[in-house]
């Protein structure tokens, strides 16, 4: 591209970024927010029978549009939009560029309405809340759970707030273009009880099928989470319905204690057998320490392992073959 090409198109962008800012901070009923996440750590990982390997991991790094518009009368539009990248080498994620959230919303005294493409709620409500030692990212994140979700061509009504009780119910179109023509169905309910917080989160589609119960609670400086979850017709491996995959029960417990800014951490998970076959179980485990300059920014350091039997495969692919790292990192948002 000629330089003075260049140029003016770097004046261009800047003015409408200028100008885009100042609409939004000017509009009387809208707001519109940047936000993300940078997350990287330095890691020595190993996989059984490999040689270690040394480099600069990316743990879901992102960044993100929020807009809301206040239409009077109680009600609300908004949008989210959200960019995943590696943040070791700058590019995207997946091919498609708003490749984590791309939603539309409504809300008002029916509750919320939202269309687009989103994580699974029954999964937020569940199995991220208990990984709390670095939100479920990187090598450390949960390598056990089921997922059983689609979040694509994405349709949900997130109910009112009732006595602490919040409960959303969606489904994702499968529009004749993805296997199985099904459409997948997700479902997730979090009730508060001062202290004790309760999850639930169940997903179908097709012959897949997982439900999981969560608990947390704080005393103190102390957290304690866990869940338990029941899943079949999943092939975690290639996180794709498979109707030959039979049932599975697994948990995951997790402590935390916080002392002033310092956090210790332990988060522990197994994975029972497969339809009952024999040497298929799976255990994860890892040891955090958080260190927090503020509510955005630590440091942190971890050991995590995977410990499959003869039989199983978790996060290596390789049946009876485990998986290890140690890391140092830096979170921050924005």
């Amino acid at each position: 591209m000629p330089r003075a090409l260049l140029l003016s198109s770097c004046i261009a962008l800047t003015a409408l970024a200028a100008s885009s800012t100042t609409h939004a901070q000017q509009a009387p009923n809208g707001t519109l927010q940047i936000y993300g996440r940078l997350n990287t750590s330095v890691e020595r990982t190993r996989i059984e029978g490999q040689p270690s390997v040394m480099g600069l991991q990316n743990n879901e790094s992102f960044w993100g549009l929020r807009g809301q518009e206040d239409l009077g009368g109680g009600m609300q539009a908004g949008f989210i939009l959200e960019h995943g990248f590696e943040l070791d080498t700058g590019t995207p994620t997946e091919a498609s560029y708003f490749n984590r959230k791309s939603e539309v919303n409504l809300s008002g005294s029916f509750g919320m309405l939202r269309m687009g493409r989103m994580i699974s709620e029954a999964y937020y409500a569940t199995a991220d809340v208990v990984n709390m030692h670095n939100f479920d990212t990187g090598s450390s994140a949960d390598a056990l759970y089921t997922w059983v979700s689609n979040g694509a061509n994405h349709v949900s009504w997130r109910l009112p707030e009732y006595q602490g009780l919040t409960v959303e119910l969606g489904t994702s179109l499968h529009e004749k273009q993805t296997e199985p023509n099904r459409n997948a169905w997700d479902l997730a309910a979090n009730y508060e009880l001062g202290s004790l917080t309760l999850g639930l989160g169940h997903n179908r589609w097709g012959v897949a099928e997982q439900t999981t119960l969560r608990a947390t609670y704080t005393i103190g400086p102390w957290t304690l989470a866990g869940y338990a979850q029941h899943s079949h017709g999943w092939d975690q491996a290639h996180d794709q319905v498979d109707g030959s995959q039979r049932m599975r029960n697994m948990g995951r417990m997790a402590i935390q204690y916080a002392d002033g800014p310092s956090e210790y951490h332990l988060n522990l998970g197994y994975a029972g057998k497969v339809g009952g076959e024999a040497d298929t179980q799976a255990m994860q485990w890892t040891l955090a320490y958080n260190y927090n300059f503020s509510k955005r920014t630590k440091l942190y350091a971890l050991y995590t392992r995977v410990n499959n039997h003869e039989r199983a495969s978790y996060l290596t692919d390789e049946q009876g073959v485990g998986f290890s790292s140690i890391a140092l990192g830096m979170r921050h948002y924005f």
